[in-house]
């Protein structure tokens, strides 16, 4: 049988490991992240982390190698995906080395720990308050008075709940605040009508248009919105979610945008992914 002393060099050897790993990817994102942001030794502007590669005719930039840039920003990418990766699983070994630490802490601490270190569920909307909230470690409400009375799993965020709720406060929500988002901002261009619009990276789209999460086709009824618009020179209504800060709930945005043709590639210039 392994003893506690055996694991617990187990668990640190894992740790060591994945440590060295972890060091290794923030030098190499360091090093491109340098790369992309020097200026060349001939002058002009920097390759850039997330800047259009495409001069304002749309053809590729001459100034730079474009094929290094896309390299180079596709193994960021990368690189930022495998960190978070591992961030979690040392997280994971660090709760199971204390529970071996300290074998007589009392089991509640030992799920406490465990449960702070989980992946966090995503917000739901609380009809009660009508705001998005998120879920503590504990499985109580967080972002709102009395939360910790309150049970996350049991929350209701179906329509009539939230039209009662709106009866009795006198608000009137938006049919955007019962529904779930279903799109990403991945990724905005600067001086792009996105950019303009006021859009974010990291935003969540609930509605794009009169699309929503039960008839997007796998986001592939945006483009005709999209073009439409465009045609029409007219804006898109695009209601999203936005979290301020770390500690702020998630908040319901409308925004204005306008596709139409700008230096960049497109027409709205930022970069959608699907969200579930």
């Amino acid at each position: 049988m392994t003893s506690d002393n055996d694991m617990a060099k187990t668990l640190r050897d894992s740790l060591g490991r994945l440590d060295v790993q972890r060091k290794s990817l923030e030098m190499e994102a360091e090093a491109i992240v340098s790369e992309l942001t020097a200026k060349p030794e001939n002058g002009g502007e920097p390759m850039g982390i997330d800047t259009p590669l495409v001069d304002r005719e749309g053809y590729p930039r001459g100034d730079i190698d474009v094929y290094r840039a896309r390299d180079l920003r596709n193994r960021l990418a990368i690189i930022r995906t495998d960190n978070k990766s591992l961030m979690k699983q040392i997280e994971g070994l660090l709760v199971q080395l204390a529970a071996v630490k300290n074998p007589g802490k009392k089991e509640e601490e030992t799920k406490e720990e465990a449960s702070r270190a989980a992946p966090k569920p995503k917000p739901k909307y609380d009809p009660k308050t009508g705001k998005w909230v998120v879920k503590n470690w504990d499985g109580t409400v967080a972002g709102v008075e009395d939360g910790e009375k309150r049970t996350f799993d049991n929350l209701q965020g179906n329509t009539d709940d939230i039209l009662t709720n709106a009866a009795s406060t006198g608000q009137t929500p938006s049919l955007a605040a019962t529904r779930p988002p279903f799109a990403k901002i991945d990724q905005v261009a600067p001086l792009s009508p996105a950019a303009e619009a006021g859009l974010k990276e990291g935003d969540l789209v609930v509605e794009f248009g009169s699309i929503h999460h039960d008839n997007h086709e796998n986001l592939r009824a945006l483009m005709p919105v999209v073009a439409v618009a465009a045609d029409a020179q007219r804006a898109i209504s695009i209601s999203l979610l936005r979290r301020p800060t770390f500690a702020d709930p998630q908040t319901m945005l409308r925004v204005e945008l306008t596709p139409k043709p700008w230096p960049g590639r497109g027409l709205i210039g930022c970069h959608i992914v699907p969200y579930s």
